[in-house]
């Protein structure tokens, strides 16, 4: 393709920053009240990236939380989700334990959550991630070279990476809360779009600030003139934090403000989360005894 600074330099985020407080302060929030709603949190189970990325994470504790979620999702009689997250050495257990049903295997790859090492030493943890069973791979831009602006350095080593990760959905992670402005997110999001991401993630949920209706609403919008001039859907992972049902349905009603309805499915629309899913039971739970008390069951 051609020069990735040229590339850029056909997209815009000027008046940005004023849209997105005006929308998020005025029309999205007035979209949230209708979406929250039973069939939208069966939505966010569907869409989650189920995740433990703990270090004391161990092929029996991986094993025994696979087991659990199951067990949630068939007691519940919950929508499956869309994938269970993982570190790499995992990939065979998550594997193993997931037999007979449609949900991936996720790991995090490219030496998560950093990534600063060398790029042969990434490509290879993708491919034996691959060859262990990974049906997904996030992986983490190269943060300091985004802030730097050494932006053809930081999508020549993600296009290699996409090569490495050939035949699987591959997650680009951006740190959002380390890139911190709307010139480094909105750019960083068409580099891994250009690249051959998949999705585009908001954060490692391992820094202190991760995502934000703000930035994923950036992300979106790079996505959006992404589509606009390649015809290409590429999905968005938003993570860090979410264990609340009001902030999934938030970041959905972003989602589909921005990109529109047809981002609004597990193919294009993803949660990573540790946590979020007893919050949906509680909620799904109240909803169910409201509709028993008006007589609507």
């Amino acid at each position: 393709m051609e020069n990735i600074l040229e590339t850029l330099a056909a997209y815009g985020y000027s008046n940005l920053e004023d849209r997105i407080e005006f929308e998020l302060d005025g029309v999205i929030e007035k979209e949230i009240a209708p979406a929250y709603c039973y069939e939208n949190f069966e939505l966010c189970v569907s869409c989650m990236d189920y995740t433990t990325l703990k270090v004391t994470d161990s092929e029996k504790s991986v094993a025994a939380f696979v087991a659990e979620l199951l067990k949630k999702i068939k007691k519940n009689t919950l929508p499956d989700v869309a994938s269970v997250c993982v570190f790499p050495r995992f990939a065979p257990v998550v594997k193993k334990g997931l037999v007979g049903t449609p949900i991936k295997t996720t790991v995090v790859g490219a030496c998560f959550p950093a990534a600063q090492t060398f790029l042969d030493v990434k490509l290879a943890e993708c491919k034996e991630a691959i060859a262990a069973g990974a049906d997904e791979i996030d992986v983490v831009i190269s943060v300091g070279d985004v802030l730097e602006r050494n932006y053809e350095q930081v999508y020549n080593e993600l296009v290699a990476i996409r090569e490495a990760c050939a035949g699987v959905v591959m997650k680009v992670i951006l740190e959002t809360g380390e890139l911190k402005t709307i010139e480094s997110i909105f750019n960083a999001s068409l580099i891994g779009a250009y690249a051959g991401a998949d999705f585009i993630k908001t954060s490692t949920g391992k820094v202190p600030m991760n995502a934000t209706p703000e930035a994923v609403y950036v992300i979106c919008e790079a996505l959006r003139q992404y589509h606009a001039q390649t015809g290409k859907m590429v999905g968005i992972k938003v993570a860090g934090g979410i264990t609340k049902v009001q902030n999934a349905i938030r970041y959905l009603t972003i989602v589909k403000h921005v990109l529109g309805e047809a981002w609004i499915s597990p193919k294009y629309f993803r949660i990573g989360t540790s946590q979020l899913l007893e919050d949906v039971l509680k909620e799904m739970k109240v909803v169910t005894m409201n509709n028993a008390k008006d007589g609507n069951l």
